[in-house]
């Protein structure tokens, strides 16, 4: 987590300089920074796993520069997010960590709470729109058995995975930013002996404000 948080502050060090110096009043640059809030629908995608993409909030700390029609940009965003186990399958995934072996055919839902890193290449459209693409990093903080079905929930999921993430963007009057992307998780998150892969899917709504 230490590391995690040490590589966010040297990431986010640039943008935060270029807003509170000169250089920001000289070079012909847009600066963003603000703040953004809004929901997560995902899906672990696993035959032990329960299909649907289940909703779950996002929100955090985002910074970007652009110029005429290209920018970058890179957030901090604390999300969470809800999976459900499914069946037979996932007791065989998880079969010597029941708190009660009755339970094996029961459905445990599991709330996942992350820190999500996007770094992101925008390209404008036209008008207000912005093509936004690239890699996301997303370390997980936290799991908690809403069902109380496992005796501990440490060799349930990988604790971080990369994403590749596609989106669009609108840059709004008064600095509102309105943004909805789909997130591919490219590693397996699956931590089990079981054979089978478990890659993340998300659709994510935001609503963001800068303050520059």
């Amino acid at each position: 987590m230490r590391q995690i948080t040490l590589l966010l502050a040297i990431a986010l060090l640039p943008s935060f300089a270029l807003a509170q110096g000169p250089v920001a009043k000289v070079l012909p640059m847009k600066i963003d920074l603000g703040l953004k809030v809004g929901a997560n629908f995902a899906n672990l995608d696993g035959k032990q796993w329960e299909s649907g993409y289940k909703p779950g909030f996002v929100g955090g700390l985002f910074a970007g520069v652009s110029r005429n029609r290209f920018g970058g940009s890179i957030e901090a965003l604390f999300s969470s997010v809800k999976y459900t186990g499914s069946g037979i399958e996932f007791y065989k995934a998880k079969s010597a960590n029941y708190n009660n072996p009755a339970d094996s055919m029961k459905k445990g839902e599991f709330a996942v709470s992350y820190l999500n890193i996007p770094i992101l290449l925008n390209i404008k459209l036209f008008g207000p729109i912005w093509f936004q693409v690239g890699p996301q990093y997303s370390g997980i903080l936290g799991i908690k058995d809403n069902s109380n079905l496992l005796k501990d929930t440490k060799g349930l999921l990988k604790s971080g995975d990369i994403s590749g993430v596609l989106g669009l963007q609108l840059n709004l009057p008064v600095g509102l930013r309105a943004s909805a992307r789909y997130i591919i998780g490219l590693g397996d998150m699956n931590a089990s002996s079981v054979s089978d892969s478990w890659k993340t899917r998300t659709i994510q709504l935001g609503l963001g404000y800068s303050f520059l």
